[in-house]
């Protein structure tokens, strides 16, 4: 019997991603400062693109849960399939639905006692009630496609829907699927999802080139500039937040768990790499996220559609390597388990996730209700902002862990078998601490 393995070089780049979602959030919905040309860099070159923070989420997930299903029908001989849902349920929903009841009753409670102090944009206020649907049965990815995009606070529970559809059929497939077939299903998966995402922007692409929209000089057509705009924003939400482009992230690191437990040779692989063959997908990862910008202006529309259909495919394969090589290499330039601290907070990163759009929300309202907002770019209303942001989501982070989350986790053991116990109840041995 092999033990459930905990990844301890892996918290600190979970909380890494967390961070990198935070910052993107911060200058999207309120920050006032524009700053100089290096801070204008940084942040059009790296903090824009704190998205795909979620994206490694994604990749992290798909590789845990497909090690912890796996490790689970070996030690057992057959997968839980009820004890895996009671596990997810009470690791996910509490908290998932203390931030609904926030985003639908208390938020909106405080906008109508002070509407004048509301510090975001009209756009980015709007309370689905009509469609809470979405939110209370994990449908929330669906929503942000083929509705408005809702006020931020709740928009950001689409990433746990994409994840509860995900924990729904996985545990099906891992123990009907029959091993020599598993490594087929996960490629399939991968390959249909950069098609799906080719063929959303391939009519965009069309239009783009028939009537050379990136061309000044050439007089086009208003219906066109309008179903071009249109068929643009469709292809931009489809491409983000629907589930059947987002699953090949939760496939990539699938595929890796597979690979990893499976085959000596991968094993190896990982263990066995240069020191120069480790960094280069760093330096790699680096140089795409600072030209990702440029990969979405004009210039590549005429190929949109390939950029999109490849891209996240590229992002995951390399958030694959860095999880495989921090956890097996012998040779890593740096284990990310070395920075104590980082790895401390990566143990409250889901509370971190759900609540920081929360706090920026109630800090913005603050600074507004007081006057402190000012009505030009002042660099330390910007720092302040960002400390007390940071720190109020660590804080809240940090109590809804103790307060909400353990009670329902200390449960989770009654849901496992006697040979796979819990990370979080303190129980000793080597073992994982799942997404």
């Amino acid at each position: 019997m092999k033990p459930l393995r905990h990844f301890e070089n892996l918290d600190a780049l979970r909380f890494i991603a967390f961070f990198s979602v935070f910052c993107l959030h911060m200058v999207s919905f309120g920050l006032y400062y524009n700053g100089e040309d290096w801070y204008q860099w940084i942040e059009t070159s790296l903090i824009r693109n704190g998205d795909l923070g979620v994206n490694f989420f994604f990749t992290l997930s798909g590789f845990l849960i497909t090690n912890l299903l796996i490790q689970e029908k070996e030690d057992d001989g057959k997968i839980n399939i009820g004890g895996f849902y009671a596990r997810r349920f009470l690791r996910i929903w509490p908290l998932y639905f203390v931030l609904v009841f926030t985003g639908f009753v208390v938020i909106p409670q405080i906008l109508n006692a002070y509407p004048q102090f509301n510090p975001f944009s009209e756009q980015f206020s709007l309370i689905p009630y009509d469609r809470i649907w979405h939110y209370l049965l994990f449908l929330v990815n669906f929503d942000l496609v083929y509705s408005d995009y809702p006020m931020p606070v709740l928009a950001i529970l689409w990433s746990i829907s994409v994840e509860e559809q995900f924990y729904i059929f996985w545990p099906i497939l891992i123990a009907l699927v029959p091993r020599k077939y598993m490594i087929y299903a996960l490629i399939f998966v991968l390959f249909g999802a950069a098609a799906y995402r080719f063929f959303q922007w391939n009519e965009v692409a069309y239009l783009f080139n028939t009537y050379q929209l990136g061309n000044v000089d050439v007089p086009h057509p208003t219906n066109v500039v309008a179903q071009y705009t249109e068929l643009n924003l469709r292809a931009t939400l489809s491409t983000r937040f629907h589930t059947l482009s987002i699953f090949s992230d939760i496939a990539m690191g699938a595929l890796l768990a597979f690979g990893l437990h499976y085959y000596e040779g991968v094993r190896n692989y990982f263990a066995n790499l240069p020191r120069k063959s480790i960094v280069l997908p760093y330096i790699a990862a680096i140089v795409l996220v600072t030209i990702r910008e440029t990969t979405y202006s004009h210039r590549f529309y005429s190929i949109i559609q390939w950029v999109n259909a490849i891209e996240p495919a590229l992002f995951s394969f390399i958030f694959a390597f860095i999880i495989g090589e921090q956890h097996y290499s012998r040779e890593s330039f740096y284990k990310f388990g070395k920075l104590k601290v980082l790895s401390a907070l990566g143990k409250f990163s889901y509370g971190l996730y759900i609540w920081h759009l929360v706090v920026i929300w109630l800090v913005f309202f603050l600074f507004q209700a007081t006057g402190l907002q000012p009505e030009v770019d002042n660099p330390w209303v910007f720092l302040s902002q960002i400390i007390l942001c940071f720190a109020g989501t660590l804080g809240l982070a940090w109590l809804s862990y103790h307060y909400i989350e353990m009670p329902f986790l200390r449960f989770r053991n009654r849901f496992r078998s006697n040979r796979n116990r819990d990370y979080y109840t303190g129980e000793k041995g080597e073992i994982s601490r799942p997404e």
